[in-house]
């Protein structure tokens, strides 16, 4: 059966406003991937004029470089620059910090009464990798307390309502920086969306901070999702991708009919890969998951490899399989366990 993606959905839906068709979770995730682009030069500017200058100084393949996020960011920017829906959006602000981790913040002003915060996922950089690991072993991660400190400062009591997004890591940034938003700021956001991210961890599901925003929260991942299904998560959208596996975190893959994504049930395998990866995170203290996660990243910056790109060279491959031989044996039993673990389901 044919499916259509967001692009098609661009297409059909692109010279239709906000104030004839509400926002939706497409919208959402167009909005999502924006943040992967280099914007801080072009606050208070609108979509339109921002597109069509950054369109003519960069170049896909450049972008190509940094991952298919980013590649995808590219597209969609390319296709709604001249669109009445989205053209007129203004980007209100742009924050980042790459001072041991990867952060990245947009906010946009949709129309007079709502404004999208979004959060940029994990770049290509091997750093980047490592802090997003540190999801399964550490809480707060770095990124989480510039993710809270961001929507402190631009939801407003005020103000317009809010929408919280982001794509894999981001999406956990926004859910996680959306508890930490106190009670009556939290009246404020509209929904949370995490397209795609990690969950949290079973003491933050219980919290009462967690059950203040946990209606407006809305999960999206693909029924063939990895990283999306790492940590605990509840109330799945699941929804259908033309990819697989890794590939299927490329929203662009992600199956659109309508104005809606296509839902499905999770696959089998991956639904196993949720439990054992919990299983796996229960079975070790915080400190061994994070001796794992610290040993796997240092093996790969002892073999000189900066960039996750670098991994697909089989000849960085050996180098890292040699280099993981040398480490102590409770750290590589550790290692072994992890993988084994993610292998198995």
């Amino acid at each position: 059966m044919f499916y259509s993606n967001i692009f098609n959905y661009i297409k059909k839906y692109g010279d239709i406003s906000f104030e004839d068709k509400e926002f939706n979770e497409i919208d959402n995730t167009i909005l999502s991937l924006l943040a992967y682009l280099d914007f801080e030069n072009y606050k208070k500017s609108t979509l339109e004029i921002i597109g069509k200058d950054y369109l003519k100084n960069q170049k896909l393949k450049e972008a190509s470089k940094c991952g298919f996020s980013k590649k995808d960011a590219y597209k969609v920017l390319s296709k709604i620059v001249n669109k009445k829906r989205y053209k007129n959006i203004v980007l209100l602000d742009c924050e980042s910090n790459n001072t041991n981790m990867q952060f990245k913040a947009m906010t946009f002003k949709i129309n007079k009464k709502l404004i999208y915060i979004s959060f940029s996922g994990t770049d290509q950089y091997i750093y980047s990798w490592r802090e997003s690991f540190y999801l399964l072993s550490s809480f707060l991660v770095p990124a989480h307390y510039e993710a809270i400190k961001y929507v402190k400062k631009h939801v407003k009591l005020f103000g317009p309502k809010v929408i919280l997004g982001g794509h894999s890591k981001g999406g956990n940034l926004a859910l996680i920086s959306s508890i930490y938003l106190n009670r009556l700021k939290k009246f404020k956001l509209n929904k949370i969306y995490n397209n795609d991210g990690p969950g949290l961890r079973k003491e933050e599901y219980k919290s009462r901070k967690y059950q203040q925003i946990k209606k407006k929260y809305i999960q999206i991942i693909p029924h063939n999702s990895i990283y999306g299904v790492s940590l605990l998560n509840e109330n799945h959208h699941v929804i259908k991708s033309k990819k697989i596996s890794f590939f299927s975190h490329s929203v662009t893959s992600w199956c659109v009919k309508g104005d809606r994504f296509v839902e499905d049930t999770l696959s089998k395998k991956h639904d196993k890969l949720e439990d054992k990866l919990q299983i796996w995170i229960d079975n070790h203290s915080e400190k061994e998951r994070k001796k794992i996660i610290d040993t796997i990243f240092d093996a790969i910056e002892k073999c000189e490899i900066e960039d996750i790109t670098n991994l697909k060279k089989i000849k960085n491959i050996v180098k890292l399989i040699k280099e993981l031989r040398q480490i102590d044996d409770e750290s590589k039993e550790l290692a072994i366990s992890f993988i084994t673990t993610i292998i198995k389901a």
